[in-house]
């Protein structure tokens, strides 16, 4: 689905599926946390990126992995900024299959200078996502693969050598008490002096702290994580617009309106009008990802230009991604040792030498 200056979305969640996809370039200068595993790879332009843990600006064909339930902010850092977003809800699967993902995942980012062999991995999958979702030529069953194979990277890799947030204070301590406490009862009727009194804060010392490091005032700063808090009802369409806004805590619905618009650029009636067209894909089978030009340009590097293949045959697959060469083994077989790094090692008998 296209709409609203550039933005795309899959959003299998809405129908139960695990797997959403997303393409966009709003700013999103507040602090979110979701249960999901959450991949962004940067497109065009720059991003800030801040966790509990880091911050780093994320640059062009560079990509960051939030683990479930990190506390981040990803703001774009300049105009022209797209950004590709990946969502993989694991309380959509069984235990069974995954486990608990909270302790399966690290946040980091990953990019040719850091952690290169997760980022060369990953990018290899999402270019295969994206490259199954314009061809249209999948199954259910493929996309499933696919999905659990880029989980599947995300997990093994080991995020090392990340920008470690300049702020290790009591300070910035206090910050992410006074967010996490707004995240989770932005619902209740709310003020700055609740929030004081439950952290043991003084007023004055609450206001300055959020508006530092949010830069927004405390109520501006609410108003967001309100609305942000109502998107997936918003989006199953059950209930009036009115009655989203009181459920998320806003006081009516023009004020809902009002602070929607100015996060999304556009009235919350037309968001949710766009992404209905997502249902038709449990009633009609397949939902074709339908991208202009300019957006299949941006893809381009992902689809074709990482990877070149120098020998493929059933067992063996090179390719050439820049200057570094990769090595994939199809299937185990005598003599070969995979490396969970990806690297294989070709053990020869005594006799022979090349």
């Amino acid at each position: 689905m296209k709409n609203m200056e550039g933005y795309y979305d899959f959003s299998g969640q809405k129908f139960g599926y695990p797997l959403s996809l997303s393409i966009n370039g709003f700013t999103q200068d507040v602090f979110a946390r979701q249960s999901s595993l959450e991949i962004s790879y940067v497109l065009q332009g720059s991003y800030e990126a801040v966790t509990e843990h880091f911050a780093e600006t994320i640059h062009a064909r560079e990509l960051i992995v939030i683990a479930p339930d990190e506390i981040h902010m990803l703001a774009k850092r300049q105009e022209d900024s797209m950004v590709l977003t990946i969502h993989i809800d694991f309380s959509r699967m069984a235990d069974s299959m995954v486990g608990d993902p909270k302790e399966s995942f690290r946040s980091g980012v990953f990019s040719e200078r850091q952690n290169r062999a997760g980022y060369f991995a990953l990018k290899r999958k999402i270019g295969a996502l994206v490259q199954m979702l314009i061809e249209d030529k999948s199954n259910l069953l493929r996309l499933n693969v696919l999905m659990a194979e880029l989980a599947l990277v995300a997990a093994s890799s080991d995020p090392l050598g990340m920008a470690q947030l300049p702020l290790q204070s009591a300070h910035q301590e206090n910050y992410m008490k006074a967010i996490r406490y707004i995240d989770t009862h932005f619902r209740e009727p709310l003020s700055l002096g609740d929030v004081a009194q439950q952290l043991s804060f003084s007023l004055s010392y609450t206001s300055k702290l959020l508006k530092k490091y949010t830069g927004l005032p405390f109520i501006k700063y609410l108003s967001y994580v309100r609305v942000r808090g109502s998107l997936e009802a918003l989006l199953e369409g059950k209930d009036q617009i009115e009655q989203i806004a009181l459920d998320c805590g806003m006081a009516n619905a023009k004020a809902y309106t009002t602070t929607f618009k100015e996060l999304y650029g556009v009235l919350p009636s037309a968001y949710r009008k766009q992404f209905q067209n997502n249902l038709r894909y449990s009633r009609q089978g397949y939902q074709k990802m339908e991208l202009d030009e300019a957006q299949k340009r941006l893809f381009w590097h992902l689809l074709e230009e990482e990877k070149q293949v120098i020998y493929e045959d059933e067992r063996l697959l090179l390719w050439k991604e820049g200057d570094t060469v990769c090595c994939q083994a199809k299937e185990a077989w005598q003599g070969v040792e995979v490396k969970p790094d990806g690297t294989c090692l070709f053990h020869l008998p005594p006799e022979q030498s090349f």
